[in-house]
């Protein structure tokens, strides 16, 4: 994580920050300057704590150093995800979560919150402690960088998230997030994961948080490329009035609609996703 000492020493030297000044109480200067020529690696927590002396939070120094923040998964893990294996998904998610736990690394959360996100939807059992949803909710509600670490973050945690602070980060993203200036390929993850949130939350019957969410979505200007996901609001929008009728007629001709566009696969994820929710909201008998 922290072989990026040389973005560590531009960044103080950018704020005419000396080394001492850097390190006093924290580490050896000789520690830190070997560190910023990329010599060694520093603990986790002496790295934050030389980050907090320059002013600069985690999430933005992963900006900074475009650290590789990619979802990358074993090959077995993959496999087992696509097999609804829980046993195998199960195992790796103890094993990875004994780790984080010891080392306390937030950026090591990442494939632990997808494998737990996959296994939520499978069993609806959350893997991760009351203490582990806080940290997450936290660092996503109070950081300043919305990095493609930190989206990806999130699009994989709305199921898993206290539901007022996923709807509190949900806001937060939409309201600091531009998605015509600078991600491009990152705005499907962001649209999705802001999708997902509202999905959760109609899921947890908080629908007032889930109608606010959507009604943000709505204001946003895809770009032409994405602009299938005006499909989607819609008929979010759509699960969102069932909810309150029980009448399942629009829902379904939605997704019709879906169908006679030859998108097969997402009528197919759709129609899922509604049977789930009429497991809440049982349709009104004729």
């Amino acid at each position: 994580m922290f072989k990026y000492g040389s973005v560590y020493k531009q960044l103080r030297k950018d704020q005419e920050i000396t080394q001492t000044e850097a390190c006093k109480g924290i580490c050896s200067i000789s520690k830190l300057s070997r560190w910023e020529n990329n010599q060694v690696e520093v603990e986790f927590s002496t790295a934050i704590a030389l980050l907090r002396r320059i002013n600069i939070t985690l999430d933005e120094f992963t900006h900074y150093a475009a650290m590789k923040t990619e979802f990358t998964l074993p090959d077995d893990i993959i496999t087992a995800i696509k097999d609804n294996d829980t046993k195998v998904l199960e195992k790796f998610v103890h094993e990875q979560l004994n780790h984080y736990h010891a080392t306390k690394n937030i950026l090591e959360l990442k494939n632990i919150i997808l494998v737990c996100n996959q296994l939520f939807l499978m069993t609806c059992k959350n893997y991760l402690t009351p203490a582990d949803i806080n940290r997450i909710g936290s660092y996503l509600l109070h950081n300043t960088v919305w990095s493609k670490y930190n989206i990806l973050l999130f699009a994989n945690s709305p199921f898993l998230l206290n539901s007022k602070i996923g709807y509190q980060i949900a806001l937060r993203i939409i309201h600091n997030f531009h998605p015509t200036e600078s991600l491009n390929e990152n705005t499907t993850i962001f649209i999705g994961g802001l999708s997902d949130t509202v999905i959760a939350l109609v899921f947890k019957k908080k629908l007032d948080y889930a109608q606010k969410i959507l009604n943000e979505l709505k204001k946003i200007e895809l770009p032409f490329y994405l602009m299938f996901f005006s499909l989607t609001l819609t008929l979010l929008q759509k699960i969102i009035d069932y909810c309150h009728t029980l009448d399942a007629q629009p829902v379904l001709a939605m997704i019709d609609t879906i169908v006679q566009l030859n998108c097969m696969e997402v009528a197919q994820k759709w129609l899922e996703i509604f049977k789930d929710v009429q497991q809440i909201w049982p349709e009104k008998e004729n």
